[in-house]
């Protein structure tokens, strides 16, 4: 049989390309497939759910501390492996440079990204907001977690934040506030929203424009003065909480429900681009 000497640092670096593969470098081909397979499937059962209900600033900061302890073990194996077996190794038959190049293929471009996906269309996703027409509720900087598929299948209420593909360039996405749901009848006066004929109390909004514009204005006639219409069964009318500055159903119209992706609940990163610093209060803060 073929010998040949394993270089720690190479179990190290390989295992840095993907997980297991610095153990198959030294020949521990089982223990490469059970830590990429059932040991990062139980880091994501068990760190999905709590993310999902629980979002604070401790879970979060716990998750990402346990992943990267995760991942700094796999190497450190990796590597204690390879010094084990430094001198004097057996080449095994899948020491070949072919197979290595074929796991990291299958590993980085097949079965993380269908793990990713997965998680995206059917549990969870982060954005990032560019734009202020959420403000206060979200701010520019911020970054937040949406439940996905399953949270819109239970039913998209008023008042829930949602995420869905902006109308008019599908390639983007959108996050607006539900105001009114499929068969009510909505109607703006004088920036009052009214349901049915009934006062909407908002209290997450902000008009930073005492201009009322009217129905027979020539500039952007719909701002603050709008309808009566009637939301289709099937669909929803969104605005922005910062009301004067947002760009949303009041001129595009409605949402289909079927294209609603997810429901924004939680912060998870906030960076203050202007004064370049964290704003920490927000991290961990549920989006309502």
């Amino acid at each position: 049989m073929t010998e040949k000497d394993r270089n720690p640092w190479l179990a190290g670096i390989l295992t840095l390309l993907a997980v297991g593969l610095g153990h198959f470098y030294s020949g521990q081909a089982k223990r490469g497939f059970f830590l990429f397979f059932i040991g990062q499937g139980i880091l994501l059962v068990a760190a999905l759910p709590v993310i999902y209900y629980y979002p604070t600033i401790p879970v979060l900061i716990s998750t990402v501390l346990l992943g990267f302890a995760f991942f700094f073990y796999c190497i450190f194996d990796a590597v204690r492996l390879s010094k084990r077996e430094r001198y004097g190794f057996t080449l095994k038959r899948y020491n070949k440079w072919y197979v290595y190049l074929g796991y990291f293929i299958l590993a980085t471009f097949v079965f993380q990204p269908i793990v990713s996906s997965s998680i995206k269309i059917l549990l969870i996703q982060a954005y990032k907001i560019p734009a202020g027409s959420l403000e206060p509720t979200i701010l520019m900087g911020d970054q937040i977690l949406a439940r996905k598929l399953l949270a819109v299948k239970q039913g998209i209420n008023r008042g829930d934040m949602v995420i869905f593909p902006f109308p008019e360039d599908t390639s983007k996405d959108f996050i607006k506030r539900v105001v009114a749901l499929g068969g009510e009848t909505i109607e703006i006066v004088n920036k009052k929203v009214f349901i049915n004929g009934n006062l909407v109390k908002e209290p997450y909004v902000v008009h930073t424009d005492h201009q009322i514009i009217q129905k027979n204005s020539t500039q952007s006639m719909q701002r603050d003065n709008f309808g009566p219409v009637t939301v289709p069964k099937n669909a929803v009318f969104v605005m922005g909480d910062n009301r004067d500055q947002s760009y949303d159903s009041r001129f595009w119209g409605f949402v289909e429900k079927s294209a609603i992706k997810g429901k924004a609940y939680t912060i998870y990163w906030s960076w203050d681009k202007e004064n370049y610093k964290v704003r920490w209060n927000r991290i961990g803060k549920k989006v309502e």
